[in-house]
Order: C-alpha cells, then structure tokens, then sequence
C-alpha cells in the first residue's frame, strides 16, 4: 500500500470543505432572501405568521410528529391536505368536552376534505402550526359542512390568540395570491 501524502489529504478536504461552505453560504443567503419577502409592509410580521396545516395520520411511511403535552406521536402524512389557503375563518368555540378552535373551510376545500374524511375514517386528523403539532382529532365521520373542530394542546387562555393570528395569516397570504 502506497503511503498518502498530508499535503494531498489535507487539499482534498479543503476543496470538500470549501464547497460545502460555499453551498452552505449560497442555502442562508437564499433563506434570508426569502424570509425578507415575509416582512413586507402589511405590517404582518414574520413572528406573527401562523401557518395552519392538516395532514393525516399514515399507517406506513410518514413522518412522526409530537403533541407538545400529551407526548403522543403520530406518524403522518407530510403532505398537507388543507392549508392556510383553505381557511375561510378560524375561531374559538366551547363544545362539552372544552374550548377548541373551528375551521371554516372553503367551499372548494370544504368538497376536497369530504371526500378525503370519508376515505380515512378511524384515522387522527393533525394540526400543525409552523410545523409543530399542536392538535388532534380522530376522523370519526365524513366531514360535509366545511366546518373541523380541533382540540390543540394549549392553554385556553392563549387560544383567541391563536385562532386570530391564524385567521390574520390566512387572510394575508389569500389576499396575496388573489393580487
């Protein structure tokens, strides 16, 4: 076996390094970019956004995610079946079993998640907020009024928050994709 030389080895690594530092550079710049362009002058910060997503639950090959309290994990589907663009309105309303937030759907949302609810019966319904699981619902029916009432892990004091800076969001990234 032929012995290296440092002075080769070390060069390589540099060159590896240096292209990884670079790609590194080229990926913040980018991301710095992009989240310039969520400060625009709607006067909707970034730390306000509240992006809502549902996905469901997935027997095989999903992503896991956790409830903050509870601790429970669920594997989902990372594609997301409804999204902010979804929402016609978000609220706080009291069931028996508690406060919860209500998401009113729009009408084509409202038919795409019928059909959707209807094939995963038996299956948990979760909310993400910017990718962070926060609640949950088991899909116990098909869902034909438009309407998903969702429990989140939460204290109830901070829900009207919650709901109104989901709404806000939104409203706001609506408003932009509408011109």
């Amino acid at each position: 076996m032929m012995p290296r030389d440092p002075d080769v080895v070390s060069n390589a690594r540099g060159k590896r390094l240096g292209g990884l530092q670079a790609f590194l550079a080229i990926i913040m710049a980018s991301a710095g970019f992009f989240l310039s362009g969520c400060n625009t002058t709607s006067g909707f910060s970034a730390d306000e956004m509240m992006l809502g997503r549902f996905v469901v639950e997935v027997e095989h090959d999903g992503t896991v995610v956790s409830m903050p309290i509870s601790g429970a994990r669920i594997q989902v589907n990372p594609q997301a079946m409804l999204t902010e663009y979804d929402f016609l309105d978000v609220g706080v309303v009291e069931l028996d079993l508690g406060l919860c937030l209500q998401f009113t759907l729009s009408h084509q949302a409202s038919r795409a998640f019928y059909q959707t609810s209807a094939n995963n019966q038996g299956k948990r319904l979760v909310l993400l907020v910017n990718g962070k699981a926060l609640g949950l619902r088991r899909i116990d029916r098909p869902v034909s009024n438009g309407v998903i009432y969702v429990f989140v892990e939460v204290p109830d004091g901070e829900l009207p928050e919650l709901a109104k800076n989901l709404k806000d969001t939104s409203i706001e990234v609506q408003k932009k994709i509408s011109g």
